[in-house]
């Protein structure tokens, strides 16, 4: 009977303590934040993909197409119909052409910017490897056979004006990928190779689009735990989630007056200011919390408002956001 209540006791005791720590953590939710290009191309909103070199060039130029259609700030132009115009001309999208040249497409395609790329590195590297031996209770000896296939991506590209015939950015990037497998006293299948140079392939060039075109990324906001006695802090919390921050700044701010000490309160609502755009009041909100009680986190959040308040303007500049909207 004691052996039984022991058994249940190491099962139950430390599930309960698990959600105790659940229902105590402080309630966090995924917002989507627009990060400016790090070179701005507004004014060339066309875009064509040149000769991409090296092996597995023809891969690389059919993922970055994708993904510049994906970010929906280029129009990009169909490259079928583009060489067959360029062909009548007698001019080719070449990564060696003079200014001559990129004037002569310029006219042909008006206003666009034209990328080249050089795949300098398109590998997949193999090793497998023996753990050390161990016997289990039942006296059964085993071995763990691993297998890890690694991929390595390297791209170079260039972004050249049609107008103007200048490289307008440049960036060399490199990304790898692994697979492994493993099985107990044999070797195991081989990794998926495949699926390892797509995921390279894919982030090499996507740390490319990132250069030129503004992306979104998902943050994690955490929010100041629940307070029974201030239940505008749920309800906020609950805005938020829906993407409703207006709402969001209305609940926080009835729990900051209705208890004015309560750091969370301030913290809660310098977020909903935050992801409002709301930059001045959002520091203001964060200082507030710092008064009450000094924490490294307040000045971090105050450093991070004015990080995406610097974002804010670049993505103006960049024309991702009107001239006067938030």
């Amino acid at each position: 009977m004691k052996y039984r209540l022991h058994k249940v006791l190491l099962f139950f005791v430390p599930l309960l303590v698990v959600m105790l720590i659940l229902t105590g953590c402080a309630p966090s939710i995924l917002v989507p934040v627009t990060r400016p290009a790090e070179v701005n191309l507004r004014g060339l909103n066309r875009i064509a993909i040149g000769e991409i070199t090296g092996t597995g060039g023809q891969e690389i130029a059919g993922v970055l197409t994708s993904k510049l259609f994906e970010s929906a700030n280029f129009e990009v132009l169909d490259r079928a119909n583009l060489d067959r115009i360029l062909k009548e001309q007698s001019v080719s999208l070449s990564g060696a052409m003079d200014e001559e040249t990129v004037a002569k497409i310029g006219k042909l395609v008006g206003a666009a910017a034209l990328i080249f790329g050089n795949v300098a590195t398109h590998s997949y590297q193999l090793k497998k490897w023996r753990e050390d031996s161990w016997t289990s209770k039942s006296g059964t000896r085993y071995q763990a056979h691993w297998k890890t296939g690694t991929a390595t991506v390297k791209l170079s590209f260039q972004v050249v004006s049609l107008t103007t015939g200048k490289i307008l950015a440049a960036k060399t990037i490199t990304k790898q990928a692994e697979r492994s497998t493993r099985e107990n006293n044999r070797w195991p299948e081989d990794p998926d190779k495949e699926s390892a140079m797509n995921e390279a392939a894919d982030g090499a060039v996507t740390g490319f689009v990132k250069m030129i075109a503004p992306y979104t990324e998902h943050v994690k906001v955490k929010f100041a735990r629940k307070d029974s006695d201030l239940p505008e802090l749920e309800r906020g919390v609950n805005f938020a989630r829906a993407g409703r921050w207006s709402d969001a700044v209305t609940q926080f701010k009835a729990a900051t007056e209705k208890d004015p000490a309560h750091e969370g309160a301030w913290w809660n609502l310098g977020l909903a200011y935050e992801y409002s755009f709301v930059f001045d009041k959002a520091e203001e909100a964060f200082n507030k919390a710092n008064m009450i009680k000094t924490s490294p986190k307040y000045l971090e959040e105050i450093n991070n408002v004015k990080r995406m308040a610097a974002e804010r303007k670049k993505l103006k500049e960049q024309g991702a956001i009107a001239e006067g909207g938030k």
